[in-house]
């Protein structure tokens, strides 16, 4: 080693920490943000929230601040709603925020998190339902978009959810349609003799009308049924014998099973094209809600649009 290198090797040692001083400061935490950062940001939130009261965009500013924007651009829903004018998507995630913060109001930033994460996540989460002989669908059968519904006939949140679910598929006419497929819970009682019900009636082509006086029904014994399959001059005797015998038991244990295994729990649960949703609340604005985003997802082949 020549005298010149060794007297540069201690010197360009003593250099090293400040030479890596800059990569260091990039890698360190945020500042927290100033005043005059908060309020630009309530601002927006307001511009794009005006039912959200002050509190509640507090919250959710710090939501926007510590989560990024789903459509995969390396900012905060935060940074992408006040620096990147071009993206739609920041403003529909914290609209979404909005919506849990609305029907949880008790809800901290990490269950607010939580909730919008599993909510995007699950478009790249598919499960794969059979629909084979399980139609026909409420709506157009040609529509792209499949809407299923696992569901009990005695289950009064099934019942409160029925017209939401007929007046979505009504507004989106060879848009979405819907499909009914039973998962009878055990402590209801008649709970499974109205799915066989239900299944006796899609065999005689009747599904829809049957599916309407069942869940009409002040109740669901073997002579109420029956009497409600009267009033539509349908063969009560043919669908009393079906109740007794337990006619397509199995078929109705198979699509509580399939249930099962994608994660349903409760009643009634929807999945659209295969995907699990859960809304803020299942009202049909949250609806055509996700509705948009799932046709946003299919015409970019599982992507979102590029702002």
């Amino acid at each position: 080693m020549t005298p010149i290198a060794r007297r540069f090797i201690p010197f360009a040692l003593a250099l090293l920490p400040a030479l890596l001083l800059p990569s260091l400061c990039v890698m360190a935490a945020p500042a927290a943000p100033t005043e005059a950062a908060d309020s630009e940001l309530d601002a927006a939130l307001a511009g794009i929230l005006p039912e959200v009261g002050p509190e509640q965009r507090k919250l959710l500013a710090r939501y926007a601040q510590g989560d990024f924007c789903y459509c995969g651009c390396p900012r905060t829903a935060a940074s992408c709603l006040l620096r990147h004018g071009p993206c739609k998507h920041s403003a529909r995630m914290l609209r979404f925020a909005a919506g849990v913060v609305a029907a949880k109001p008790n809800a901290s930033v990490e269950e607010i998190q939580k909730f919008v994460s599993a909510y995007y996540s699950s478009f790249d989460r598919r499960t794969k339902i059979d629909l084979a002989d399980w139609g026909p669908p409420l709506g157009e059968e040609k529509a792209p978009v499949t809407l299923v519904e696992y569901s009990d006939f005695t289950c009064p949140f099934c019942q409160g959810l029925r017209p939401t679910l007929e007046a979505f598929v009504a507004a989106h006419p060879g848009r979405v349609k819907l499909y009914f497929k039973p998962y009878p819970i055990e402590s209801h009682p008649g709970a499974l003799a109205a799915a066989v019900a239900g299944e006796w009636g899609r065999k005689q082509g009747v599904f829809w009308k049957l599916h309407d006086a069942l869940f009409s029904s002040p109740a669901h014994d073997l002579e109420t049924i029956a009497g409600e399959a009267e009033k539509l001059d349908l063969d009560s005797s043919d669908l009393r014998e079906a109740i007794t015998s337990r006619r397509d038991e199995a078929r109705i244990r198979a699509s509580q099973a399939e249930a099962n295994l994608a994660g349903v729990h409760s009643t009634p649960t929807l999945f659209l094209n295969g995907r699990l949703i859960d809304l803020p609340e299942r009202t049909q604005s949250w609806l055509d809600f996700t509705l948009e985003d799932e046709e946003e997802w299919m015409r970019n082949k599982g992507r979102w649009d590029r702002d």
